[in-house]
C-alpha cells in the first residue's frame, strides 16, 4: 500500500496563502463600506435626535427657534449649565450644544456627538465642535462676534427679514436646512469631524470653491463635510433626514427663507430698493 502523506506540497502551500491573500484584498472594501455605512447610521441617528430637539424647543417657546450664537451679554443672562449642572462661561454658553441639550435630556453621545465627536470630553470641546453645525445665519440667528450678519433692527432695515426666527415664517420646512455634518480645519489645531456652525454657499456674493476637494480648508465649503460617498447629513426644518451632495447643498432655497420665497437657486442677499 502507498503511504499518504497527511502535510502540504510547497505548490500547495503557495496556493492557498494565495486564495487567502485574494480573499483577504477583496474583503478590505467590504470591511470599509460596511464601517461607512455604520457611521452614516449612527449620525442620521443623531440628526433626527437634534432636529426633534430644535422643533421641541421651539413647541415650549411659543415657536421661537433656539438661536445658534448669542452675544456675550445674552449668555450671562441665559443660564447655560453643562451636563453635571454646572453653569457655563462665555463662550461656550453662546453656542447652541448646552442650550439645546436640556431638550435631548441632556444626552449628548449617540445626537449631538456621533462616532469620531462622542469621545470629546472637555465642555469647550463640546460646544464647538459637535457633529453638526447649525445653519445659524439664515435660522434662529447668531449674534457672535464672527457673524455673517448679526439679526438686528439695522440689518433688517438694510436686507429685510434674512433670518427666520419663528417656526411660523419658514416657507419651506422640508427644504430648510437646520443642521448638517460639519468639519473644521485650520492650520494649528488638528482636524475636527464637527463644528458648531456651517455657512451658506451665497451671502452677498458666491463664496464656495468651484469644486469640492477634501485637501482645502473647511470654510471653503462652509464647513460643511460631504464624508459619506460624497455626501452630508442634514436635518432639515420639518424634522426629516437627507444625504445630500455638495452640489445639492449649492442651492440656497436649502439655505435661506428669502431665496425659498424667490423660488430663486442662485440667491444672494441684497439690500432693500
Amino acid at each position: 500500500m502507498p503511504k499518504i502523506s497527511a502535510g502540504f506540497t510547497m505548490v500547495e502551500l503557495i496556493v492557498v496563502v494565495g486564495i487567502i491573500s485574494i480573499l483577504a484584498t477583496l474583503a478590505i472594501p467590504l470591511t470599509r463600506g460596511a464601517l461607512e455605512k455604520a457611521k452614516s447610521a449612527k449620525e442620521i441617528s443623531g440628526a433626527r435626535s437634534a432636529i426633534q430637539a430644535w422643533q421641541l424647543h421651539a413647541a415650549e417657546n411659543n415657536g421661537m427657534i433656539l438661536p445658534g450664537y448669542l452675544s456675550m451679554s445674552q449668555s450671562a443672562s441665559a443660564g447655560v449649565k453643562n451636563i453635571a449642572g454646572s453653569s457655563l462661561a462665555f463662550p461656550i454658553n453662546a453656542r447652541y450644544t448646552f442650550r439645546l441639550a436640556p431638550y435631548l435630556n441632556n444626552s449628548l453621545k449617540g445626537s449631538l456627538l456621533v462616532n469620531e465627536q462622542a469621545k470629546l470630553k472637555s465642555d469647550y470641546e463640546i460646544s464647538m465642535s459637535p457633529s453638526f453645525g447649525m445653519n445659524l445665519t439664515f435660522v434662529g440667528g447668531d449674534w457672535g462676534s464672527g457673524s455673517d450678519l448679526a439679526p438686528t433692527d439695522a440689518n433688517y432695515a438694510i436686507y429685510g427679514k434674512f433670518v427666520v426666527t419663528r417656526l411660523a415664517q419658514i416657507h419651506s420646512p422640508g427644504r430648510l436646512i437646520v443642521f448638517a455634518s460639519a468639519r473644521y480645519t485650520d492650520s494649528t489645531s488638528p482636524d475636527s469631524e464637527g463644528y458648531n456652525a456651517i455657512k451658506a454657499p451665497s451671502l452677498t456674493a458666491n463664496r464656495w470653491a468651484n469644486q469640492y476637494d477634501e485637501a482645502r480648508p473647511s470654510y471653503d465649503y462652509g464647513f460643511v463635510h460631504p464624508r459619506f460617498a460624497g455626501r452630508a447629513v442634514c436635518a432639515m426644518a420639518d424634522g426629516h433626514v437627507e444625504l445630500l451632495s455638495i452640489e445639492d447643498l449649492r442651492d440656497m432655497r436649502r439655505w435661506s427663507n428669502q431665496a425659498a420665497e424667490a423660488d430663486d437657486p442662485n440667491w444672494t442677499l441684497q439690500t432693500l430698493q
